[in-house]
C-alpha cells in the first residue's frame, strides 16, 4: 500500500509537469487562436496518437459496462477544459494555474460524499497547509486587477476538477487506464468539432506545430494522471496536484517575467510541507 502510495504521488507529480507544458503553449498561442481551435486540435491530436493502439489492443479494450460514467467524466473534464483554457488566456500563467490547483480543496468533500473515503484530521490539515501555500506563491496584491468573474469561472473549474478527478478513481475500480482516456478523447473531439465551426482563425505553420505538441503531452498526462489515481485515492495524493504551481511559478518567471518574492518560496516551503504529510501520512514533529 506504502509502494502504490509513493508510486501514485511520482506519477501524479509527473503527469503535473507536462499539464504545465500544456498550459505553457495554450498560452502563447491564446493570442492568435481560439479557444475552440485550441481544444478541438488538442482533442484530435490525442485522438490520432491513441487510435492506433487501440487497434492494436483489440475491440475488448473498448467494451465497458459504464457508458454513463465515461459520459459524464467527459462531460465534466470537457466544461473544465474551456474554463481553465478561458482564465488561462486573461490572467497571468501562474494565477490562472492556481485557477485549478483549487481544485484538492474540493476533493475530500466529494470524496467523502461520493466515494464514501474517510477525510484523516491530518489529511485535512495537509491540505489547508498546501492551500495556504499557494496563495502565497500568488502574490495576493494581483487579485485586484483580476476582473470578479475570472475569479468566479476559476472556482467552477476547480470544482469540474474536483468532480474529474474522483469520477476517475470510481472509473478506475472495473476500467484500465487506457479506456478510460480513449473514451475521454473520443467524446471531447466530437463535442468541440462543433464550437470550432463558429470560431476559426488562420492557423500558421509553429502553430500547426505546437498544436501537434499540446496533444502528445495531454495524452501523456492523462495516461499518467489516471494511473495515478488508480494507484491512490485522490483524497491521499490529490494535494500533489500543487506541484504545477510550483512550475508554472518557474515558468511564468522565466518566460512572462512574472515576480517570485520571498512570499512565493515561503508558499513553495509550505507545499513541500504538506506534500510531505500527505505522502507519508504522519506528522513530521
Amino acid at each position: 500500500m506504502k509502494n502504490h502510495l509513493l508510486l501514485g504521488a511520482i506519477v501524479l507529480i509527473s503527469a503535473e509537469a507536462l499539464f504545465s507544458g500544456v498550459g505553457t503553449i495554450v498560452k502563447f498561442l491564446s493570442d492568435e487562436l481560439t479557444e475552440s481551435q485550441l481544444i478541438f486540435f488538442r482533442n484530435l491530436v490525442a485522438l490520432i496518437i491513441l487510435t492506433p493502439w487501440m487497434i492494436k489492443q483489440g475491440y475488448h479494450e473498448l467494451k465497458t459496462d459504464r457508458l454513463g460514467l465515461h459520459l459524464f467524466r467527459a462531460a465534466t473534464g470537457l466544461i473544465g477544459m474551456y474554463c481553465f483554457f478561458y482564465v488561462l488566456a486573461n490572467l497571468p500563467f501562474s494565477a490562472a494555474i492556481l485557477a485549478i490547483k483549487i481544485a484538492p480543496f474540493f476533493i475530500p468533500i466529494v470524496a467523502s460524499v461520493w466515494l464514501k473515503e474517510k477525510v484523516t484530521l491530518k489529511t485535512s490539515v495537509a491540505i489547508f497547509i498546501g492551500f495556504m501555500g499557494v496563495a502565497l506563491v500568488i502574490n495576493p496584491t494581483n487579485i485586484e486587477k483580476f476582473e470578479a468573474h475570472y475569479v468566479w469561472v476559476a472556482i467552477f473549474c476547480a470544482v469540474l476538477v474536483a468532480i474529474t478527478k474522483c469520477t476517475l478513481r470510481k472509473l478506475s475500480d472495473t476500467e484500465p487506464t487506457v479506456r478510460i482516456v480513449y473514451y475521454f478523447i473520443v467524446i471531447s473531439t466530437i463535442i468541440s468539432f462543433f464550437p470550432l465551426l463558429i470560431e476559426w482563425k488562420t492557423i500558421n505553420n509553429l502553430a500547426w506545430l505546437l498544436l501537434c505538441v499540446i496533444g502528445i503531452l495531454a495524452v501523456l498526462g492523462q495516461l499518467l494522471m489516471t494511473k495515478a489515481y488508480k494507484l491512490a485515492s485522490p483524497v491521499k495524493i490529490g494535494l500533489l496536484g500543487y506541484s504545477s504551481v510550483i512550475f508554472a511559478t518557474l515558468i511564468g518567471y522565466f518566460i512572462w517575467d512574472e515576480p517570485i518574492t520571498l512570499l512565493t518560496l515561503f508558499g513553495i516551503l509550505l507545499l513541500f510541507f504538506a506534500a510531505n504529510m500527505t505522502i507519508r501520512q504522519k506528522w513530521l514533529f
